[in-house]
């Protein structure tokens, strides 16, 4: 991502040594951390995706989950998400101080320009640059900075309850407008007497998990187990009426170890880091979920038709079967302990 790096670069040319306290909303980790560092009185790291959390802790720094002081500076890297985005450039502005600088970077091809006008129309008279196919735009906080439009935007990125799906959700989670079609065929084929103790893998804002609760009255315990913290706080809200069963987790659940002893497990897994596919993602979380399934437990997941998740599950030694494909989805269960031989001896 050439943004972050022109980004701290750029915060490095104009930083006095030991002057500014500074804060970075949706942080990344990257080796100049430590000169900017090095330059400020304090500096106050916001970053709620847990891997990159954890590439920060790496390198020897704490988040926090919120800015909760004044800040003479405050860097921004844009979100996927234009509301979610908004709504940070709403938060830093109200916690800079006077006269306080906002800086944000962004790729062209993932709206930088629109960010820039956004940031406009939010604080005026700022200042932009492009290098490396990315902007790089500033403003201070002035007379010019417009309330009423930055109380627009946190409220338009907060969490609420959404007609929809009838659950708590906000821009920025996967699908948070409305239930998407891989889990609603997953929900149609999951068994109807799930119980014990199980685990839904990523999460979200708990779809899946709030349908399981109404239907299976024999769940014992279900780990909720979610990389994005935010999506995490709104499925603990909305699993609240069982909140006894429930067990929530913040966790990379493609790296961090998992729960252990689970009788069964659905997911949903994600197949993009940041703007890009990355289908090794999802391969990871499955492998890392089947270490945490019992002997003869069993997996249920849904996944794009194309995507290759088979041969990791031949390689965790489990059987598996696709239950469904439709609308250009597949839903796979799969029984941990029952290894390749059994199931190449039905084959024959």
């Amino acid at each position: 991502m050439p943004a972050i790096p022109l980004l701290y670069q750029s915060t490095l040319d104009t930083l006095r040594a030991n002057t500014t306290r500074a804060a970075i909303i949706n942080a990344h980790a990257d080796p100049l951390l430590k000169d900017i560092s090095r330059q400020c009185a304090e500096l106050t790291f916001l970053q709620p995706f847990k891997p990159a959390y954890d590439e920060l802790l790496r390198l020897g720094f704490n988040c926090s989950h919120r800015l909760e002081s004044k800040f003479e500076l405050i860097l921004l890297i844009p979100s996927k998400n234009k509301q979610q985005t908004l709504g940070w450039m709403s938060d830093a502005m109200h916690h800079l101080t006077d006269g306080g600088k906002l800086m944000v970077a962004c790729a062209n091809n993932h709206g930088a320009k629109s960010y820039e006008n956004a940031l406009d129309k939010l604080a005026g008279n700022i200042g932009s640059s492009s290098k490396s196919k990315c902007r790089l735009f500033s403003a201070r906080k002035s007379s010019a900075f417009n309330t009423e439009l930055a109380e627009q935007w946190k409220k338009e990125a907060e969490p609420r309850h959404i007609e929809s799906h009838g659950l708590i959700s906000q821009p920025g989670l996967f699908s948070w407008e409305r239930a998407d079609i891989g889990s609603q065929l997953l929900l149609k084929h999951l068994p109807a007497d799930l119980h014990g103790m199980g685990m839904d893998l990523c999460c979200g804002y708990g779809l899946l998990s709030e349908r399981l609760l109404k239907t299976c009255p024999d769940i014992e315990v279900l780990h909720l187990v979610e990389a994005e913290r935010l999506a995490l706080e709104c499925a603990e809200q909305n699993t609240q009426p069982w909140h006894a069963k429930i067990e929530a987790h913040w966790l990379d659940a493609a790296a961090n170890t998992l729960p252990l002893k689970i009788d069964w497990i659905i997911c949903n897994p994600p197949f993009h880091t940041g703007q890009e596919q990355d289908i090794t993602l999802g391969q990871s979380i499955i492998a890392n979920g089947c270490k945490s399934l019992k002997r003869g437990a069993k997996l249920y997941m849904v996944a794009n038709r194309k995507l290759p998740y088979e041969a990791t599950l031949d390689r965790m030694l489990m059987s598996h079967r696709i239950i469904v494909q439709d609308q250009g989805f597949k839903v796979i269960e799969a029984i941990k302990g029952a290894g390749r031989a059994i199931r190449q001896g039905r084959e024959r």
